[in-house]
């Protein structure tokens, strides 16, 4: 799975730009506020359909203009696909070779990617949140069932806790629609978590030997899904909730569910969210970003693309070192720096270097000067 080229037109700072891309390692050089990430953002909403950086349509479209679009040209199972994303005032539309796609889970998977960026050395302090939600973008990447089912959940945990809001309020106790929301939200927790749950234990397999890879074989990485539930059948699901009605009408929110698990990581059977050192967090993130793409490859037979934003300003000699090692040949890459005068690979001196400057290509070439 690659992206041939992309055409960008009135998209952030970027009013009319066309690039073609290297099919292994592309590096975006610039100042900042060049639009570097900008670049990397337009990826990945064609891959996605929607931002990394922003929930505001109108943030993504240039000062003073009325529309935006995003078009490239991707390969698929050796198939070219012609993506396009077009942002207005009136919302968002996906085009894949030029016909409308009315469902986001019927155009997400044409473009897989994986993104990297310094916010994700968080995902081990950082709150339970980031972890789901690093399970969910993941799994929805590869299953359009997962995703349809999990957007069906957040509208029905919304709804639910918009109703125990009102009993809370109105001094009601639990009734007939209570039990009907929670039946709907158990059936679909069943599958939910079966998804989760296979997915973690397949990165974790994955995770474990590149993280003993990266970390030199000194410690035992480990992770696995962490759930409130001890019996997740339908019945026990729908039991515990009901066990819960007063509390969750007390609280004004659904106290328990998919929306409040974890991961656990541990390293050498001890919680690296306490114990990590920064390094150790560095290289636990590294590792599971780099075993996404492998997984996904397992799933769907080929890599995703890689988008690294200004992360190897971030890893130290060793961890740049062995991620460049672990991708090349294999993934299609897109990094951004402002300068790689030290970073020392083959694969940086084989990669084309894309000048940006004020949301224009300023120059391409291959190899250092």
């Amino acid at each position: 799975m690659k992206i041939h080229s992309i055409q960008l037109k009135n998209f952030r700072n970027y009013i009319d730009c066309s690039v073609k891309f290297d099919p292994f390692i592309n590096i975006l050089i610039g100042q900042n506020a060049q639009g570097k990430t900008n670049l990397l953002e337009a990826i990945y909403i064609l891959s996605m359909s929607k931002s990394f950086k922003t929930k505001v349509i109108d943030e993504m479209i240039y000062f003073d203009q009325d529309f935006a679009k995003i078009q490239g040209q991707v390969i698929n199972n050796q198939k070219t696909l012609n993506l396009e994303i077009v942002l207005s005032k009136l919302g968002k539309k996906a085009l894949i070779n030029h016909n409308e796609i009315k469902k986001t889970s019927d155009y997400v998977g044409y473009l897989n990617v994986v993104l990297f960026i310094p916010e994700d050395l968080m995902l081990i302090k950082g709150s339970p949140k980031l972890r789901r939600k690093l399970i969910d973008m993941e799994l929805s990447k590869i299953s359009p069932i997962y995703m349809y089912d999990f957007n069906k959940y957040q509208r029905l945990l919304k709804e639910r806790n918009k109703y125990l809001k009102l009993l809370n309020e109105k001094h009601l106790k639990a009734d007939d629609y209570l039990e009907v929301l929670s039946e709907q939200m158990a059936q679909l927790q069943v599958q939910l978590l079966k998804k989760r749950i296979e997915f973690v234990e397949l990165l974790n397999e994955i995770s474990t030997k590149m993280y003993d890879y990266i970390a030199l074989h000194q410690e035992v990485l480990s992770i696995k899904y962490k759930t409130h539930y001890k019996d997740m059948s339908y019945e026990g699901i729908l039991e515990d909730y009901r066990k819960n009605y007063q509390k969750d009408i007390a609280f004004k929110q659904t106290t328990h569910g998919i929306h409040k698990d974890d991961l656990v990581m541990c390293l050498n059977q001890q919680d690296a969210i306490t114990y990590a050192s920064q390094g150790q967090q560095r290289s636990i993130v590294l590792a599971i970003k780099i075993a996404l793409l492998e997984l996904i490859k397992k799933e769907i037979g080929e890599y995703p693309v890689l988008l690294l934003d200004d992360v190897l300003s971030e890893l130290d000699d060793t961890r740049k070192t062995k991620l460049l090692n672990l991708i090349e040949g294999k993934v299609q890459t897109f990094l951004t720096s402002t300068n790689i005068d030290g970073i020392h690979h083959q694969v940086i001196d084989k990669a084309k270097k894309i000048v940006i400057e004020n949301g224009n290509v300023k120059g391409e070439s291959y190899g250092r000067k």
